[in-house]
């Protein structure tokens, strides 16, 4: 009897070690930092928590996105519930994304600026910080190194006609610090570089194959595009150049400055650069560019004219940035395909090198 007890006793222990094993798998299968290194690392960062929203909905919604190729989230941290600003957690060290998308060459990490922010008061002078949110998103790059970086938000058209609800998508930046010398006690990021021009190391080729989202003559990409309802433009266009420029401002906490540094940034990109190329301004584009010299794009989903907030986002805020959000994110879905295809025939290109050696 005492022998086949312990036969028993051994033969469970055989099975949670085999349990603990298969356990461990599943745990690195959705470990963000250095599980799937055979995979490259593409971190999809957004700005704030209500651009990442939508882009989320539409990534997890089967008629927004190419579900078929993208699966469902390996790992899964949303909805999101906004902290309780009487009770602010701490400081989180080690920050997870909000959702992992495991493909065939990537790994996709999709992060939320303002999940970095969490432990900070809801107010301009924290969460629209460029000193702050450029320290916590380093946290974001923490780990094995990126392979190429996707920023996301929704931003402003420095153009008389409406593109609202279009989505500009384009690799270079140009940053200007609207308070120099730390004029702005609340934010002194300065490290740029400051009004210059700063490229990217995509490669054209690989910018058309990825910005190449609509394949038919009918076009069912744009076609799940929102209309905003403040001056939407006739057609929602995906305007898509490896040259177009996000334009960026720095440094500015106090929202009542924007119509005087809106002008302020526009007019130091203009004075030495081609106006036409210069395609959407905003605050955080920049900001991630700077964090990693990995390959990058923007995404920038449309929401007003340039100095036209006031009667262009304002009367119905939350409609209009909705809109731009979330056809942000119906490019980034049907982009991620495409870079996954990119990473697949470079290490395809790689492996028949070495075979011929």
């Amino acid at each position: 009897m005492r022998e086949v007890i312990m036969r028993i006793i051994g033969g469970v222990a055989a099975v949670l070690i085999i349990l603990a094993g298969c356990q461990t798998t599943a745990i690195k299968s959705v470990n963000v930092h250095g599980a799937t290194a055979a995979r490259k690392r593409v971190l999809v960062i957004v700005n704030k928590w209500w651009e990442c929203d939508p882009l989320m909905e539409v990534l997890l919604n089967d008629n927004a996105r190419p579900a078929s190729y993208l699966g469902w989230p390996t790992q899964l941290n949303h909805p999101r519930k906004r902290p309780d600003q009487n009770n602010l957690p701490p400081e989180n060290p080690s920050p997870i994304p909000r959702a992992v998308f495991t493909l065939t060459n990537i790994s996709v990490e999709v992060w939320c600026l303002s999940d970095l922010l969490e432990d900070l008061p809801d107010k301009p002078q924290f969460q629209s910080s460029s000193e702050v949110k450029a320290r916590r998103l380093s946290k974001a790059f923490a780990g094995r190194p990126v392979d190429f970086v996707v920023a996301v938000g929704a931003a402003g058209y420095p153009g008389d006609a409406s593109e609202n609800g279009s989505v500009v998508v384009g690799t270079k930046v140009f940053m200007h610090n609207c308070h120099p010398g730390g004029a702005n006690s609340n934010s002194n990021w300065n490290v740029g570089p400051f009004d210059k021009i700063v490229p990217t190391t995509l490669d054209s080729n690989a910018f058309t194959s990825i910005t190449m989202i609509e394949t038919s003559a009918n076009p069912s990409v744009k076609a799940r595009f929102l209309v905003p309802p403040l001056n939407p433009a006739p057609t929602g266009r995906l305007l898509a150049d490896q040259d177009f420029v996000a334009i960026g401002e720095f440094n500015v906490t106090d929202y009542s400055e924007y119509d005087k540094t809106d002008q302020q940034t526009l007019d130091a990109y203009r004075s030495s650069n081609d106006p036409n190329l210069g395609k959407s301004l905003e605050t955080t584009h920049g900001l991630i560019r700077s964090q990693s010299e990995a390959p990058f794009i923007f995404v920038s989903g449309i929401y007003d004219r340039v100095g036209h907030f006031e009667e262009e986002v304002s009367p119905r805020l939350y409609s209009q940035k909705t809109t731009a959000a979330h056809n942000a994110g119906v490019v980034v879905a049907w982009m991620l395909p495409k870079i996954d295809v990119m990473f697949g025939s470079r290490q395809n290109a790689s492996a028949t090198n070495e075979n011929a050696k």
